[in-house]
Parts: structure tokens; sequence; C-alpha cells
């Protein structure tokens, strides 16, 4: 079996010129050395040196063997820097699943950074709608890191072999047109909207589940006309005045045309947290939920600021531990 240091070695007593010389710039006997250089002739079939009383002189069979291990041993080099990288996350990977509305509003901005911190490094994303098919990427290896959300109304139950990092807490709020919200006050019974028409997340999803629940709370049923989990959809069709809209704070944009109404009483609200397995210790998931955690902080006061009016940033409420 072909030994890596004896090739080593073989350079060094190339580049040196003797047993001695090699086996004290590798910090080994002269004795060594000659049993390394002897391994590795037998290893190979061929003679290396021929020996004389004092000295000894490469064959062009050595030559010929050294000119092939530097290749290999330069490469052996950049394999250990590239797992030493890796355990440092300069040259590591990091592979995210997410859903479209967190992907738009905080993605980008925590990738930024870590883009030019790590510029050797990979990261990638892909989308999912659904945060249990995000945990599964998650648990089968498929991604490293995922963002997922619960609707307080619609809670899931996170495996055990996950851990979870809190995000951000989101107020649901109404979203109206400017024509159709001219009677709705900035805080709104959602009994008083029974006779509304909706905009909403399909069927099928936990947010259509979301909207449901609480307006059953407020006994009755909502009429949902246009169905969608495009949010960019439903805030265009609010802006038509063709219906209003049940959405989480990364839904709400910023639109002149577009006015949003916060829930009176017990407020609905939507959680988005960073889950990845527990196990892992990819250096890069601690640096990534960093760079998201500062993404979420920057679109909070971008909210405040950018939507218009004093009491947007009550829809989010600040961050605690992470649950795990």
């Amino acid at each position: 079996m072909l030994n890596f240091i004896h090739l080593q070695t073989l350079q060094a007593v190339l580049e040196t010129g003797s047993l001695s010389a090699a086996g004290k710039k590798l910090g080994y006997t002269t004795s060594a050395v000659s049993q390394q250089i002897s391994a590795l002739e037998r290893s190979l079939g061929v003679q290396l040196f021929e020996r004389g009383p004092r000295n000894l002189w490469p064959t062009a069979a050595a030559q010929q063997v050294n000119e092939i291990a530097s290749g290999i041993l330069a490469r052996l080099d950049e394999f250990e820097e590239e797992m030493r990288g890796a355990a440092r996350g300069d040259r590591g990977r990091l592979r995210l699943a997410s859903f479209p509305s967190i992907g738009s509003r905080l993605l980008p901005r925590a990738l930024s950074p870590l883009v030019a911190r790590f510029p050797d490094a990979e990261f990638t994303v892909h989308d999912e709608t659904r945060s249990s098919a995000i945990a599964e990427t998650i648990r089968s290896m498929r991604a490293d890191l995922g963002l997922v959300f619960e609707y307080d109304a619609v809670p899931e139950a996170w495996p055990d072999d996950l851990a979870v990092h809190p995000i951000l807490d989101e107020q649901i709020v109404v979203l109206a047109g400017v024509n159709g919200s001219r009677s709705l006050a900035p805080t709104v019974d959602l009994a008083s909207l029974s006779d509304k028409i909706w905009v909403a997340n399909r069927p099928d999803s936990t947010g259509r589940a979301n909207l449901e629940y609480w307006c059953s709370q407020a006994g009755f049923a909502p009429h949902v006309r246009f169905e969608t989990n495009d949010f960019d959809v439903i805030r265009g069709i609010v802006r038509e005045n063709l219906a209003i809209a049940f959405v989480p704070a990364l839904a709400l944009g910023v639109d002149p045309t577009i006015t949003m109404h916060r829930i009176s009483g017990r407020r609905p609200r939507r959680k988005i947290r960073a889950v990845h397995r527990s196990a892992d210790q990819n250096p890069l998931l601690v640096e990534t939920i960093a760079a998201i955690n500062e993404a979420a902080d920057h679109f909070i006061t971008w909210t405040k600021s950018g939507f218009g009016t004093d009491t947007v940033h009550e829809a989010l409420a600040a961050r605690g531990r992470p649950s795990r």
C-alpha cells in the first residue's frame, strides 16, 4: 500500500541530497528515513537509489516518482486546507430552505454580508410553501438550515431532533385598499368585517386555516372569492379594492394605496423560526442565524418608517432566547 509519508520522505531526500539531512528536516532518524525509502521501493517495485559506501544516487525511477508525487502531495495539501476551511466555515457549504415571504424580505439582506465575509463558502436557497416540508428537508439532510412559520391558531410540533431559534413574532393584520377602507378604523373588530369579500391563501394552507379560525371565533365564515399563496398577488387584489386580506407583518409591503388595520382584543400572531439538526456542527449555522436576526432587526426598522404609520411596529414583537 502506497504511503503518502514515504513520498514526502523521498522528496526530502532528493531535496537535501542525503538520508541524514532529510532526517533532520523531517525530524526522523537517519535509520527511519532509510527504512521509509526501502518500504517505498517495495511498494512500487522499483529501485529509487543506487547506494555506495557513503553516498547514494537517485535513479531515473526516483525522479519520475518524485514528479508524480509532487502533484499528488500538492492535491493532498489542498484537500487538507479545504477541510480546515470547512471546519472554520471559510470554505463550507450552507443550504437554506425557506418560504417565499421571508425569502424576499429577509434572506437577501442576510446573505449579502455572509457572502462578503465568506467568499469561498457556498450558500444556496430553495423555497418550500409548507413549514412541515421544510422541517423534513432539514431532517433528511437535503438542507442545513430552514426558516419555518407557525400561526398561533395552527400550531406546529417540531421534531425533537431539531434545534429551534426564534426570528420574528408577527402580528396578523387586515389589509384594505384606500377606497374600501374609508369606513375602517386603525383598529377593527374582526366581527365587523363579516360582510366583506376576502382574498386568502389556498384552502390547503395554514394561512387559510388561520383566517377561518379567527373568523369563526368572531362568529362568521369569511367569504373568500380570491385564492392565492402569493402575497404579491394578494396585495395587488387589495390595491384594486377587490377584497380585503388577513396577512402577517412580513407580507405588508409599502404601498400608499393600501391601509393596514390591527385587530382589537386578542391579536392573531405568526411566529418565524430558524431550525436545524441539533447534531449539526456546521460552523456556518451560527453565522447565518445571526445574519438573519440582523436582517429581521432591519426589517422592523424599515417597516416602522416605510409603511407611513406609527402603529406598524406593534405588529412585530421582540425575539426571545432559542427554545432549545
